[in-house]
Protein backbone atom coordinates (compact mmCIF):
# COMPACT_ATOMS: atom_id res chain seq x y z
CA UNK A 1 0.00 0.00 0.00
CA UNK A 2 1.28 3.53 -1.15
CA UNK A 3 0.69 6.12 1.32
CA UNK A 4 1.85 9.65 0.90
CA UNK A 5 4.11 11.56 3.34
CA UNK A 6 0.60 13.49 4.54
CA UNK A 7 -1.25 10.67 4.86
CA UNK A 8 -1.70 8.99 8.11
CA UNK A 9 -1.08 4.95 8.33
CA UNK A 10 -3.97 2.76 8.87
CA UNK A 11 -4.41 1.13 12.97
CA UNK A 12 -4.63 -2.41 13.04
CA UNK A 13 -4.17 -5.94 11.71
CA UNK A 14 -4.45 -5.98 7.67
CA UNK A 15 -7.29 -8.24 8.38
CA UNK A 16 -9.05 -8.59 4.57
CA UNK A 17 -8.03 -7.04 0.91
CA UNK A 18 -10.08 -7.51 -1.93
CA UNK A 19 -9.98 -5.93 -5.10
CA UNK A 20 -13.76 -4.23 -6.33
CA UNK A 21 -14.97 -5.40 -9.37
CA UNK A 22 -17.57 -5.26 -12.10
CA UNK A 23 -20.10 -6.97 -9.95
CA UNK A 24 -19.66 -4.87 -6.99
CA UNK A 25 -20.57 -1.40 -8.66
CA UNK A 26 -23.46 0.36 -9.95
CA UNK A 27 -24.25 1.72 -13.76
CA UNK A 28 -21.73 4.44 -13.68
CA UNK A 29 -18.68 2.08 -12.17
CA UNK A 30 -18.94 3.45 -8.67
CA UNK A 31 -18.69 0.29 -5.81
CA UNK A 32 -22.10 0.10 -3.75
CA UNK A 33 -21.80 1.42 -0.15
CA UNK A 34 -23.55 -1.69 0.72
CA UNK A 35 -21.04 -3.75 -0.96
CA UNK A 36 -18.34 -2.00 1.14
CA UNK A 37 -20.47 -2.32 4.51
CA UNK A 38 -20.20 -6.35 3.84
CA UNK A 39 -16.83 -6.29 3.55
CA UNK A 40 -16.05 -4.10 6.71
CA UNK A 41 -18.61 -7.26 8.44
CA UNK A 42 -16.79 -9.80 7.11
CA UNK A 43 -13.38 -8.03 8.42
CA UNK A 44 -14.73 -7.63 11.72
CA UNK A 45 -15.92 -11.12 11.81
CA UNK A 46 -12.74 -12.28 11.28
CA UNK A 47 -11.08 -10.65 13.98
CA UNK A 48 -14.06 -11.27 16.75
CA UNK A 49 -13.34 -15.17 15.77
CA UNK A 50 -10.00 -15.07 16.68
CA UNK A 51 -10.89 -14.05 19.49
CA UNK A 52 -13.96 -15.61 20.60
CA UNK A 53 -12.32 -18.95 19.10
CA UNK A 54 -15.23 -19.43 17.58
CA UNK A 55 -18.45 -18.44 15.83
CA UNK A 56 -19.35 -15.06 16.49
CA UNK A 57 -22.51 -12.98 15.09
CA UNK A 58 -22.73 -9.50 14.67
CA UNK A 59 -24.61 -7.48 16.91
CA UNK A 60 -24.20 -3.69 15.93
CA UNK A 61 -22.24 -1.38 13.38
CA UNK A 62 -21.75 1.88 13.95
CA UNK A 63 -22.36 4.48 11.20
CA UNK A 64 -20.08 5.01 8.17
CA UNK A 65 -19.26 7.99 6.11
CA UNK A 66 -17.56 7.55 2.84
CA UNK A 67 -14.91 9.54 2.01
CA UNK A 68 -14.67 9.38 -1.20
CA UNK A 69 -15.67 6.85 -3.90
CA UNK A 70 -14.38 3.44 -4.92
CA UNK A 71 -14.29 2.54 -8.53
CA UNK A 72 -13.73 -0.81 -10.16
CA UNK A 73 -10.50 -1.87 -9.80
CA UNK A 74 -10.02 -0.15 -7.18
CA UNK A 75 -8.09 -2.33 -3.76
CA UNK A 76 -10.11 -2.26 -0.62
CA UNK A 77 -7.44 -2.95 2.78
CA UNK A 78 -9.85 -3.36 5.75
CA UNK A 79 -7.50 -3.04 9.18
CA UNK A 80 -8.83 -4.33 12.45
CA UNK A 81 -8.29 -4.17 16.28
CA UNK A 82 -10.15 -5.05 19.26
CA UNK A 83 -11.11 -2.36 21.57
CA UNK A 84 -12.65 -4.15 24.20
CA UNK A 85 -13.76 -8.00 25.30
CA UNK A 86 -16.41 -9.45 27.66
CA UNK A 87 -17.60 -12.07 28.73
CA UNK A 88 -19.77 -12.84 25.58
CA UNK A 89 -19.44 -9.89 23.43
CA UNK A 90 -16.00 -8.07 21.22
CA UNK A 91 -16.25 -5.01 20.16
CA UNK A 92 -13.92 -4.08 17.05
CA UNK A 93 -13.08 -0.87 15.05
CA UNK A 94 -12.49 -1.25 11.44
CA UNK A 95 -10.82 0.70 9.19
CA UNK A 96 -11.21 0.14 4.97
CA UNK A 97 -8.42 1.94 3.41
CA UNK A 98 -8.80 2.32 -0.94
CA UNK A 99 -5.97 2.27 -3.34
CA UNK A 100 -6.19 3.03 -6.81
CA UNK A 101 -3.10 4.23 -9.36
CA UNK A 102 -2.76 7.29 -7.54
CA UNK A 103 -2.14 6.21 -3.80
CA UNK A 104 -4.23 4.74 -0.43
CA UNK A 105 -6.92 6.79 1.41
CA UNK A 106 -8.32 6.00 3.92
CA UNK A 107 -11.92 5.61 2.95
CA UNK A 108 -14.40 4.90 6.48
CA UNK A 109 -13.66 3.71 10.02
CA UNK A 110 -16.46 2.57 12.37
CA UNK A 111 -16.62 0.46 15.63
CA UNK A 112 -18.72 -2.96 15.55
CA UNK A 113 -20.10 -5.32 18.27
CA UNK A 114 -19.87 -9.34 17.96
CA UNK A 115 -21.60 -11.96 20.38
CA UNK A 116 -19.99 -15.22 20.83
CA UNK A 117 -22.28 -17.63 20.21
CA UNK A 118 -22.35 -21.55 20.44
CA UNK A 119 -23.87 -24.27 17.92
CA UNK A 120 -27.18 -23.41 18.25
CA UNK A 121 -26.33 -19.99 18.73
CA UNK A 122 -26.85 -18.96 21.80
CA UNK A 123 -24.26 -16.98 23.51
CA UNK A 124 -21.05 -17.96 25.27
CA UNK A 125 -18.84 -16.82 27.42
CA UNK A 126 -15.36 -15.98 25.50
CA UNK A 127 -11.96 -17.85 26.94
CA UNK A 128 -9.63 -15.62 28.17
CA UNK A 129 -8.42 -12.85 26.13
CA UNK A 130 -4.88 -10.89 25.99
CA UNK A 131 -3.94 -8.60 23.48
Amino acid sequence: MVLDSDTPAPEGELTLKILADYKSVNSTGDVFGGWVAMQVDLAGEIMAKKVANGRVVTVSIGSMSFMRSVKIGDILSLFTRITEVGKTSIRVVVEAWVEDSEGSAKLTETSMVFVAVDSTGRTRRISDYSA
